[in-house]
């Protein structure tokens, strides 16, 4: 692993505007100063914000970045960066090209690029490895390889299961295809993200910037469900969690998950888990 600190000013390696990388590499650092990251042609990585938050823009399509956020980039696309705050800090891990061709096979598949809301479930592996920092002995070299193979795998695992989503939309064209599931999945995010609040239909197609009909079938075609029943299943399995493992009441983890009814919580609650949220609590009790 070879890594850069983000510099103050606008210099980025030459190596960069190629796309291949002959060794995983990372780059992150405390940015003191406004920062422009070149355009660039990428490889495959990723990149989110351990500090603060800015701006990227991916083939030319600008998205906002901050420590709630992630972007897949894909190989071959063209990258930039700018961020306009003291103090933040960017992290961007590019993968080794050859190692990512060896586990893509083929080559017939290709990771789903978008920006990803909500929990970076990697986030403490990345922190491991910038912490590392830029020694080459033997010892920090195969903890950083070991890291960065358990990143690429559940990242490859994350993709594919996404593509396997994609494909049950019943679109002709390929692309089309990819650009719905990319909307789909960002109102996805938006139920993750704010369950606990109230999610409208009309909110969500907004997100996914489709009609109230084409949202809902869309949606359906791709989840299994409709984004009622999947906002249902987040808030159940929300508040389930909060039963199992805190010591509020019920009656303040049925508002703090998103229902309004205590009656019906516990309804849809003994319906989904086969038992009531005061017997699930009980039970925890017992068993501690």
């Amino acid at each position: 692993m070879i890594s850069y600190p983000l510099p103050r000013t606008g210099w980025c390696p030459a190596r960069l505007h190629t796309g291949i990388f002959t060794d995983h590499t990372l780059f992150t650092g405390t940015v003191e100063d406004v920062y422009d990251y070149p355009e660039h042609t990428a490889g495959l990585g990723i990149l989110t914000m351990f500090a603060g938050a800015g701006e990227c823009a991916l083939n030319h399509r600008t998205e906002r970045l901050s420590g709630q956020a992630w972007m897949l980039v894909n190989k071959g696309s063209r990258l930039s960066l700018h961020l306009s705050q003291m103090g933040t800090r960017p992290v961007i891990l590019f993968f080794h090209t050859r190692m990512v061709e060896r586990l893509l096979g083929s080559g017939d598949f290709a990771p789903l690029e978008r920006m990803h809301t909500g929990e970076l479930t990697f986030r403490p592996q990345l922190e491991e490895l910038a912490a590392l920092g830029d020694s080459c002995s033997s010892f920090i070299t195969l903890k950083a390889d070991s890291i960065i193979r358990n990143i690429l795998d559940a990242l490859i695992c994350h993709a594919r299961q996404a593509a396997m989503l994609a494909s049950r939309l019943e679109v002709a064209k390929g692309s089309t295809r990819i650009e719905l599931f990319k909307r789909l999945s960002a109102a996805r995010d938006h139920i993750l993200t704010h369950y606990a609040s109230s999610v409208t239909l009309d909110d969500m197609a907004e997100i996914a910037m489709l009609n109230r009909q084409h949202f809902l079938r869309m949606f359906r075609q791709c989840y299994r469900l409709t984004p009622h029943q999947f906002l249902t299943e987040i808030r159940l399995q929300q508040a389930q969690h909060r039963l199992l493992h805190s010591e509020d009441s019920v009656t303040l983890i049925c508002l703090q998950t998103g229902f309004e009814s205590l009656s019906s919580f516990s309804g849809l609650f003994r319906q989904r888990f086969g038992l009531s949220p005061s017997a699930l609590r009980r039970s925890r009790q017992v068993m501690n």
